[in-house]
């Protein structure tokens, strides 16, 4: 067991380790972590970058120095690792170092899922040890199946797949401002590639296919009581078929001959695998947000594009303003009347943002795709701004004397807060 150890700390011999392309959004976010006592918790799909994070930090540490064999790394769905409990990784690693239980050590715990009893053995090693502890996993297995052992020892932070500016960092860096056709082509790339780092660096519909298969078995079906595995993946299909639409979960309870339950229960199974997220009915009535048709989003334009092929830009583009707003917090919904539409309305009802996503060229005021807009300002005439997020359409414009910012998509993915906040 010793040597697995050994394997998997290669800093404590000093040799050098693999941390990738770094994500500093992530890192600062963990640097202001060491001086709490709380285990922090990455969450977020399988590949999206949770081991590689855990190793940057780990990286970070050792330069601020830390001694090394003060830094403890366990893959606990190593096959040497996976049976024993996390009391006994600690005992064995404070036994390599002569450690005494209360001699600080950074715990690195990938996977803890893996680990026997890993919820109970968590809250044991917490309240006994000077420990600062770091764990990654699924959402299902770390939230949901820890039954509140771990309620205020725990602090939860969602990975998300790559953003459009990491997406730069991970082909190279950003072009210069002075090319920004270039800015529009990687744009272009990124709704068909997606967010997933490996994809990314190599993009493989192969790597997308086999991971999709992955993560429906071992974060889903292994999870939950799933009868009918296949049809999770027809489900999904369906999904990211209809990005951007409001989806009727008795439609697809028809659609698919299964239960209204049941369609319900898989849709919550793909959100807790973030293979897909939902979008509730802009409105200040609860019962609206509660009942209304919602939308649903696939959180990764290379998975849609694996399901139904090339093109259809304009439910990527909608998607991946979506996604961007997601990570960056900003509370939205959708407004409806009838068959007209807006796509996403940030604020109240008394000063609202409504947002378009029309991956256009062009911006004519009066063209039938903006007749939800200009329904949704006759509605809330008090509405100062609207942004319509566009191809390549960069100007101000008017509408009935709202102020309408056009934004290509790469200068909203790069600074959305620029256009959605005051």
């Amino acid at each position: 067991m010793d040597a697995t150890y050994y394997a998997l700390n290669p800093w404590w011999e000093g040799r050098p380790f693999e941390t990738g392309i770094r994500r500093d959004l992530y890192l600062d976010r963990l640097k202001t972590t060491l001086d709490r006592k709380q285990i922090e918790v990455l969450v977020g799909s399988r590949r999206a970058g949770k081991t590689t994070l855990l190793k940057q930090f780990i990286k970070l540490l050792l330069d601020r120095p830390v001694d090394a064999k003060d830094i403890a790394y366990l893959a606990l769905d190593h096959p040497a690792l996976a049976g024993l409990p996390l009391s006994e990784h600690v005992k064995a690693v404070r036994k390599l170092f002569s450690q005494d239980i209360g001699h600080r050590l950074f715990l690195f715990l990938d996977e803890v899922q893996e680990s026997p009893s890993w919820e109970a053995e968590l809250k044991a090693l917490y309240d006994a040890n000077d420990l600062k502890i770091f764990c990654s996993g699924s959402t299902s297995a770390l939230i949901k199946s820890q039954g509140g052992k771990l309620t205020g020892r725990q602090i939860v932070n969602r990975v998300d797949l790559l953003s459009f500016a990491e997406f730069l960092d991970f082909r190279g860096g950003r072009p210069s401002l002075s090319e920004d056709y270039k800015f529009e082509q990687l744009a272009d790339d990124y709704l068909t590639t997606g967010g997933y780092p490996e994809n990314v660096l190599r993009p493989s519909p192969e790597y997308l296919g086999n991971l999709i298969d992955d993560i429906l078995a071992r974060d889903i079906t292994r999870l939950h009581p799933v009868r009918k595995p296949l049809l999770l993946k027809e489900l999904l299909r369906l999904l990211a078929g209809s990005v951007g639409s409001r989806m009727s979960f008795h439609k697809l309870s028809r659609v698919l001959g299964v239960s209204l339950e049941t369609v319900r229960d898989y849709v919550a199974y793909l959100e807790s695998a973030f293979l897909v997220a939902r979008l509730e009915k802009w409105s200040d009535s609860l019962s609206d947000r509660t009942y209304a048709a919602k939308k649903i989003y696939v959180l990764d334009n290379g998975v849609k594009t694996l399901i139904t092929g090339l093109g259809d830009d304009g439910a990527k583009a909608e998607a991946a303003v979506f996604v961007e707003l997601r990570k960056s917090g900003v509370e939205c919904g959708y407004f409806a009347e009838s068959e007209r539409e807006v796509d996403f309305v940030t604020g109240t009802s008394q000063s609202p943002r409504p947002i378009e996503a029309k991956y256009v060229s062009s911006f004519d005021a009066g063209d039938k795709r903006y007749a939800g807009l200009r329904l949704f300002l006759r509605r809330f005439p008090a509405t100062k701004k609207a942004v319509i997020v566009t191809r390549t359409v960069d100007k101000e414009d008017k509408i009935n004397g709202t102020s309408v910012r056009c934004v290509p998509l790469w200068k909203f993915l790069l600074d959305s807060s620029a256009f959605v906040r005051d």
